[in-house]
């Protein structure tokens, strides 16, 4: 029958385990990162500690010399070589140190940058369906604010490397003269280790029950420095509420925090002073030797020497082995977001070179971790030529359509073709290549209005701003331009240039759709195009998806009925099935959901138009 109490020897094991995993993760990193700043900085690790133990002998050497009592035929001679090593040991310190010191500057910065682009590269790569999963955002959070712990982790992951090497050169060095010296040191160091270890898992603990708490404290400081609450704050003087949260979170994570730091102290005050004790009595009874005629003067320079050493090291040791074990959660947040594997896997091989029919064939999906079918059963077959567009109101799928024929998600059931074969058997960039999309959702980029529309297609070989004026233009944007003082080089924010411009939400949706309208495509995508827009902008850019979709396919989703006027067939979507398919004209005949609609937009119409007069 199990008692219910913890396998202490499971746990110290995996934590071992966990350890050393952390240390080999560290230096595996880091070797790929540079292994030149890599080897320089292992290589000063190891030899420092050896020049340490070296200093110890010469200086032993040199006092007995002085006193007497090692007696040489030429002391002058033997005086100078030995004052020579110990000059060449301090230099070869000094330099040694300075070396790390570049060493770890250049490596550092490498190494996060290194750490910066792996994160991005985990997050540009994920599907999307991981930023709607809140487990995975919280560790792409934790990894992009816990990168540096990796830096810190590998800095002290080699001060262990040093600390080993120093510990065990001095402890071989005195067990050789006197075993019962380093059996007492290692003795009086045990409980000091043990009350670090204890001491750090229980810091472990803490900061795994306060993360939660730390997140929320997190993002109360960064809603007060944010651009786009500041409005609010101000309107609402919500300030004082944020600080109020604030303060009261972490005055109550500091208290569990300092409870834990005095009994940390109380814990350790008796145990640290240990190996203290140990090393008292070790030179005491090396002087005493020297008294008694055992021993020279030289050798309690020594074992001074290598007892200060001895302690120095299994400091280092052990407080650089807390460090790591206390940033092991870290390092886990960065490490674990491996751990999430893509489903929209990119193993077709294919090329596409254009887009001429688009097939849905009895499509099904419905989004991880929700019950509901976004898409139930759809079917419908477009030809390039074709302006589509597909209506309903929010939620009825249009959005999803969208995603699943870009594969930013995979049908449950179903299949998508693009002329006639699965889209899965293309290879990604190639099927994304062809289409150019304006999301309902879009941002724009804190970058200058020319960056804002190459991003979506850098490697075109004409002319980029004829290319980009006329995009801004198909886009209705001339009025941006007309507050652009630097014209295309105008930053799209005044956080990083003064005489960036800001702009309407309106004016964002508009430059959004220039960047579609920049992208080469086959096949042009406009999700809401028209949501933000007065009705001037709206019919104009309409206007320009029937001249760019000119022997094209253009596809549009809207909730309005009045600016489908352009399209040749109408697909309506209701609670995520296909209830209707067909021109205006036949929509309005069939007198269903789309008639339906669009009689009672032209009312409202009607009405306001009345209003108004």
């Amino acid at each position: 029958m199990k008692s219910g109490k913890p396998d202490l020897t499971s746990a110290g094991l995996k934590g071992v385990s966990s350890f050393i995993g952390t240390l080999a993760y560290c230096l595996r990193l880091s070797w790929t990162a540079s292994w030149y700043y890599t080897a320089v900085r292992i290589g000063v690790q190891i030899v420092t500690p050896l020049l340490g133990i070296l200093a110890s002998f010469a200086g032993k050497y040199l006092v007995d010399l002085l006193a007497g009592t090692w007696v040489v035929p030429d002391p002058y001679r033997t005086l100078l070589w030995l004052l020579g090593a110990i000059l060449a040991i301090s230099l070869a310190r000094t330099a040694g140190q300075r070396v790390a010191q570049y060493a770890r500057s250049m490596h550092d910065q490498i190494l996060n940058g290194k750490i910066s682009i792996m994160v991005m590269d985990r997050a540009l790569s994920a599907d999307l369906e991981y930023f709607d999963n809140a487990d995975y955002h919280d560790k792409l959070v934790s990894a992009t604010r816990d990168s540096s712990a990796v830096v810190q982790v590998l800095w002290n992951a080699l001060s262990c490397v040093s600390g080993v090497f120093s510990f065990l050169g001095a402890f071989w060095v005195m067990c050789r003269a006197n075993l019962l010296y380093g059996v007492t040191l290692i003795a009086a160091a045990i409980p000091s280790l043990v009350a670090t270890a204890k001491y750090t898992e229980s810091l472990y603990n803490l900061s795994l029950e306060q993360i939660k708490g730390e997140r929320k404290k997190s993002y109360y400081q960064a809603v007060a420095l944010d651009r786009n609450f500041a409005q609010d704050m101000r309107l609402f003087d919500a300030g004082t509420f944020l600080k109020t949260r604030y303060w009261r979170l972490w005055d109550e994570l500091f208290a569990r925090q300092r409870n834990l730091a005095r009994k940390r102290t109380v814990m350790t005050l008796l145990t640290d002073c240990l190996p203290e004790i140990a090393a008292t009595a070790i030179v005491v009874d090396v002087a005493f030797g020297i008294l008694h005629g055992g021993a020279t003067v030289g050798d309690y320079a020594l074992y001074s020497g290598l007892v200060g050493q001895t302690l120095g090291a299994m400091s280092r040791l052990s407080l650089s082995a807390m460090q790591v074990y206390d940033n092991r959660l870290r390092i886990a947040n960065l490490r674990s977001l491996d751990k999430f594997q893509n489903r929209v896997s990119d193993d077709g091989d294919l090329p596409l070179s254009r887009v001429d029919t688009i097939e849905f064939d009895h499509v099904c999906f419905t989004y991880p971790g929700t019950k509901v079918r976004a898409l139930d059963d759809i079917s419908f077959v477009l030809r390039r030529g074709e302006k589509v567009a597909i209506v309903g109101l929010n939620g009825s799928g249009k959005s999803t359509l969208i995603k699943l024929l870009l594969r930013m998600y995979d049908p449950d059931q179903g299949t998508i073709r693009i002329n006639g074969v699965d889209i899965k058997k293309y290879r990604l960039c190639a099927l994304r290549a062809n289409f150019s999309v304006y999301f309902q959702e879009a941002r724009n980029y804190y970058l200058t209005l020319r960056e804002n529309l190459t991003i979506s297609d850098g490697g075109r070989p004409d002319d980029v701003d004829s290319a980009a004026t006329a995009a801004l233009r198909y886009g209705c944007c001339e009025d941006i331009l007309e507050k652009a003082s630097k014209g295309l080089d105008t930053s799209l924010t005044r956080l990083f240039e003064t005489d960036g411009i800001e702009l309407s939400a309106g004016q964002h949706q508009k430059l959004a759709i220039a960047r579609a309208f920049f992208r080469r495509h086959t096949a042009l995508i406009l999700d809401e195009p028209s949501s933000n827009l007065d009705p001037t902008a709206e019919r104009r850019i309409l206007e320009s998806i029937a001249t760019l979709a000119q022997g094209k396919m253009a596809i549009f989703t809207s909730q309005r009925l009045s600016n489908v006027f352009l399209a040749d067939r109408i697909l309506v979507l209701e609670k995520g099935r296909l209830v209707e398919d067909g021109t205006h004209e036949e929509l309005l005949k069939n007198r269903r959901q789309y008639a339906e609609l669009f009689e009672y937009e032209r009312e409202k119409f009607q009405i306001k138009e009345h209003q108004e007069a």
